[in-house]
């Protein structure tokens, strides 16, 4: 049985006096890597609206009380050999700074503050930035490589939420008004309780009382900890944005599976493994070690608050899409038909299971390992020696019970980006 001490690491946890959870791996020698989590994510943008939350975070780095721009921000930083980021989801929006030595997270602890608490929203940077952000949208539709994803989501939650582009559209985020953001920030933000997840070297005493001097103010908006699973009608099986005279067709092979708390989840990401991680899976060998087909290949499970789903993503030329049509088909027919050896699977489990011993020797890759269960599963968060230990007892009646639940032929989701039609190719499944 696998546990954190295993890897030299503790975990704590913490309630904070502002009503924040703080999450604490520690680890001597290890640099330091945070990250604060908001229940702000897109899913919160208002219809007509939507880009908002993208847009909010743009803006948090542009001016605060104690720093004029973004310039000033990033000297903060990186007069400190750190570095900052922040990200947007669906479902949660977040900030991170990383940095080397225990005796700076002072100033990490004002970084954070300034960006979640003390945000000015000026009304010229405001109109600055929506110029980029414009074109960030511009350059990410008229690239099938990236737009494959959005046009996934669209296919795959179609009617809901979740289908809706983080980055809004050009006529929404036109419309988005200061007031517009300044209120999300406030609501979603400034006054909200939030995850602090950090990793590395610094004593959880002194963690406590760093957070709790610098994060004085009580939030009043507690964090979303529970969501019925999103149970939608498959109303579409197929989506294709056209591209014309281009020689690629992007193309994602999709289905819907579980949120994060089920017990699916774990075995899912074994059957990951087996078709879609490193040169051994059994998707890269038949794509393009057998067959030249295509050169990338993208297999994710992906477990989340209310949802879940599984997709494979490639490219290649359009007069080979049924080729690899015909082959993404047939490698699900054998999932589902039970046809996975023992082989396969111990096989995906030791990659799994020993490539983490390479993967976790920094610190933001445990704050990166941990986000995902302690949002999406705050009542029982499972730490990395909990869920490999759940890999390690994952059996192949486990594996060939799920295939046949997720993967049956009435389930499936096609996405295209290309310069092809539906008359191109056929579907054999």
């Amino acid at each position: 049985m696998f546990k954190l001490e295993n890897f030299g690491v503790t975990k704590n946890i913490a309630l904070l006096n502002n009503g924040s959870k703080l999450f604490h791996f520690y680890k001597k020698n290890m640099p330091i890597s945070t990250a604060v989590i908001f229940d702000a994510g897109s899913s919160n943008d208002p219809v007509g609206k939507e880009g908002l939350a993208h847009f909010c975070e743009h803006i948090l780095f542009k001016s605060t009380k104690k720093f004029k721009d973004e310039t000033e921000v990033g000297l903060f930083i990186e007069s400190i050999g750190g570095q900052m980021n922040a990200f947007t989801g669906v479902d949660f929006l977040g900030v991170t700074a990383e940095i080397g030595f225990t005796n700076d997270f002072p100033k990490v602890v004002d970084f954070l503050h300034e960006l979640t608490r003390g945000s000015l929203f000026d009304e010229a940077k405001i109109n600055v930035e929506r110029g980029t952000i414009l074109g960030e949208i511009a350059d990410y539709e008229s690239n099938p490589a990236f737009y494959i994803h959005d046009l996934t989501q669209q296919l795959l939650f179609n009617g809901s939420y979740a289908e809706r582009s983080i980055a809004g559209s050009k006529e929404t985020v036109t419309g988005i008004t200061r007031e517009d953001l300044y209120r999300f920030y406030l609501n979603r933000i400034a006054k909200s309780k939030m995850y602090i997840v950090v990793a590395g070297d610094i004593e959880f005493s002194n963690l406590i009382s760093l957070l709790n001097d610098g994060f004085k103010e009580g939030g009043t908006s507690q964090i979303l900890e529970e969501k019925p699973e999103l149970l939608l009608p498959r109303s579409i099986d197929t989506k294709i944005k056209e591209y014309k005279d281009t020689d690629q067709v992007y193309m994602s092979f999709s289905f819907r599976t579980c949120p994060i708390g089920s017990n699916d989840s774990a075995i899912l990401d074994v059957v990951r493994t087996i078709i879609g991680d490193g040169f051994s899976s059994s998707l890269f060998r038949k794509l393009r070690t057998e067959n030249g087909l295509v050169y990338m290949i993208s297999v994710s499970s992906e477990n989340l608050f209310d949802r879940g789903y599984f997709s494979v993503v490639t490219s290649t030329s359009k007069d080979r899409v049924q080729k690899v049509l015909d082959v993404l088909t047939s490698e699900f027919k054998r999932l589902e038909a039970g046809e996975i050896s023992q082989e396969e699977l111990d096989l995906a489990k030791n990659k799994i299971i020993k490539s983490k011993v390479r993967e976790m020797q920094n610190s933001s890759s445990w704050v990166e390992a941990h986000i995902s269960e302690i949002y999406f599963n705050p009542k029982n968060p499972k730490d990395l020696a909990e869920i490999l230990n759940e890999v390690e007892k994952v059996s192949l009646d486990d594996v060939k019970n799920v295939s046949k639940k997720y993967f049956s032929n009435d389930k499936w989701y096609l996405a295209m980006c290309g310069d092809i039609g539906e008359k191109d190719f056929e579907v054999k499944y």
